[in-house]
C-alpha cells in the first residue's frame, strides 16, 4: 500500500522524491544514469538534418535525374526548397567536399515513416529494407550512362561499394563493418578490414522513434550507447566521413540535430478515445507498468531501466550478442566517436518510454508483435504475419498493423525473431487490458 500511495503522489506532484521501491522495482535491473550532453539549436538541427551535407557520399545529381522515378506527393518533405524539394524526404542534395553534387541518404531513411496517411519525421520505418520512399530503387545502368564526368563516376562507384558493404553485412552489422574499414586514429578509409566485423547476430531490430532521445540516457535497445548522444547519432557517418577534421565538423552539426530530435513530439492518436475508459487504464498502468515504463503527463518521470533478459523474457539474441562486436565497441571507444561517448554492450533491454506508442507498431525490440492488443495479450500474437505497411493497413482499434496483407512476411520461429516474453499483460483481466490499451492511445 505504501508503494501505491507513493506512485499516486508521483503522478500528482512529481517524482523528484520518488521512494526507493519505485526507483529500483526489479531486483537485477540497472538504472542508467543521466550524463551531461551539449546543448544545441533545434532550428539549425532540423535544417541540417533535412538539407545538410554531413553524409558525404551519394548518387551524383545528374545520375539521379536520369534514373529516379517521379516523386510521389506522400514522399515530399514540406518546406524544402530548390533541388531538395525534388527528392524524397530521406535524401539531401548538396555539393560534397570533393566538389560533386550528390543525392545522399540521411537518418530519415530509417527514422521517418508514414502512419495513418501522415509522414512523421522521427517515426521509425517499420521495414527500412523494403518500405522506402520513391526514387530509391535506382537503375544503375541509367545512372552510369548519364555520368560523363569521371569524377562523378568515381563518386558513384564509391557510393555503390559502401552501400553494398552494408547490405552484405546486414543492417545489424553495418556500423561494425564500416568501423573495420577505418583507421581508429585518422578515420582514413582502407579497402581491407582492420578487424573481424562479424557479430553472428540474426533477426532484426525494430527502428525506434527518435522522440525517445529526450528521455533515454542509454541509446539503442540494450542501452549500450552511453555519454553524449551526438556521437551515437552520427555513428553511421562512418559510411562517408573523410578524416578527423571532417568528423569535427559533423560533430558540431549533430549537436544541433540532437537538440532538434529532443524537441520532437509524437503525433496524436487520430481516432476517438473513450476518456473514462482511458482513466481506468491509467490507474492499471501506474500500478502494473509504470515501474519500468515510467509515468506520463506534466509531472511524469521515466526510470531508464535496463531490464535483464531473464526478467522481460523476450528474444535474447540481440541482448546476448549485441549488434556491435567487441572489436567494434573498442574501435568506437578509442576513436574520435568515443571522445565524449562510449559503447557498453549489456545483456538486457531498456524498457522504452511510451510516448506516441500508438504510432510505433510493430512492437518488442525485434518488431515481432504487430499490434498493441497482442502485446498486452500473448494469446493474440500470430506466429506468422505480413504487411506492406500502407495507410489502409493500420488498425486503430487493435493499434498496429493488421498483419494479413501481402508484403514483407514475418516468421517468429526464426532465430532472433521470437515473439515470446513481455507477458505482463497476461496477468490482467480482459477489461483491464482494454482499459490500458485505451490509455496508451493518449500518450
Amino acid at each position: 500500500m505504501r508503494w501505491w500511495l507513493a506512485v499516486q503522489t508521483c503522478v500528482v506532484v512529481g517524482c523528484g522524491g520518488m521512494p526507493e521501491p519505485w526507483l529500483a522495482p526489479l531486483e537485477a535491473a540497472e538504472s542508467i544514469p543521466r550524463e551531461p550532453h551539449r546543448e544545441g539549436d533545434p532550428a539549425r538541427g532540423r535544417l541540417a538534418l533535412t538539407t545538410g551535407d554531413w553524409q558525404g557520399v551519394g548518387v551524383p545529381w545528374r545520375g539521379w535525374q536520369a534514373a529516379a522515378s517521379p516523386l510521389e506527393p506522400k514522399d515530399v518533405l514540406p518546406g524544402r526548397t530548390g533541388k531538395n524539394a525534388r527528392v524524397p524526404y530521406a535524401y539531401n542534395v548538396f555539393t560534397n567536399v570533393r566538389g560533386v553534387e550528390v543525392v545522399a541518404p540521411t537518418c530519415l531513411t530509417c527514422h521517418a515513416s508514414h502512419v495513418n496517411g501522415e509522414l512523421v519525421l522521427g517515426l521509425g520505418n517499420p521495414d527500412p529494407v523494403w518500405n522506402l520512399p520513391t526514387g530509391t530503387a535506382l537503375n544503375g545502368s541509367a545512372i552510369s550512362a548519364a555520368l560523363w564526368d569521371p569524377k562523378e563516376s568515381v563518386e558513384y562507384d564509391t557510393y555503390v561499394v559502401r552501400i553494398m558493404l552494408a547490405l552484405e553485412a546486414g543492417p545489424l552489422s553495418s556500423f561494425s563493418n564500416y568501423a573495420a574499414h577505418r583507421d581508429v586514429e585518422t578515420l582514413a578509409w582502407s579497402e581491407l578490414r582492420k578487424f573481424d566485423a562479424s557479430t553472428g547476430l540474426r533477426g532484426q531490430v525494430d527502428v525506434p522513434p527518435l522522440w525517445r532521445v529526450k528521455k533515454k540516457t542509454g541509446l539503442y535497445a540494450n542501452g549500450m550507447g552511453r555519454g553524449d548522444p551526438a556521437a551515437h547519432l552520427m555513428n553511421m557517418t562512418t559510411l562517408s566521413v573523410v578524416d578527423v577534421a571532417d568528423a569535427e565538423r559533423i560533430d558540431a552539426v549533430f549537436v544541433d540535430i540532437g537538440a532538434y530530435l529532443r524537441s520532437l513530439e509524437p503525433p496524436r492518436f487520430p481516432g476517438t478515445i473513450d476518456v473514462a475508459l482511458a482513466r481506468e487504464g491509467e490507474a492499471v498502468f501506474v500500478a502494473q507498468c509504470a515501474r519500468c515504463h515510467g509515468t506520463y503527463g506534466e509531472n511524469g518521470a521515466y526510470p531508464n531501466l535496463l531490464v535483464p533478459v531473464a526478467e522481460v523474457g523476450t528474444d535474447p539474441e540481440l541482448a546476448t550478442r549485441s549488434w556491435v562486436n567487441a572489436p567494434a565497441a573498442e574501435w568506437f571507444n578509442t576513436s574520435f566517436y568515443g571522445r565524449r561517448a562510449r559503447m557498453e554492450p549489456k545483456a538486457g533491454y531498456v524498457a522504452p518510454p511510451l510516448d506516441g506508442i500508438w504510432a510505433t507498431a510493430p512492437f518488442l525490440h525485434n518488431g515481432s508483435v504487430p499490434t498493441l492488443a497482442a502485446l498486452l495479450d500473448a494469446s493474440l500474437r500470430p506466429t506468422k504475419w505480413s504487411s506492406a505497411f500502407t495507410r489502409d493497413e493500420y488498425d486503430l482499434e487493435r493499434v498496429g498493423w493488421r498483419g494479413d496483407v501481402p508484403g514483407r512476411g514475418y516468421d517468429t520461429t526464426g532465430l532472433g525473431l521470437s515473439n515470446v516474453g513481455h507477458t505482463f499483460g497476461d496477468a490482467l483481466t480482459a477489461d483491464e487490458r482494454r482499459a490500458v490499451l485505451e490509455y496508451l492511445k493518449t500518450l
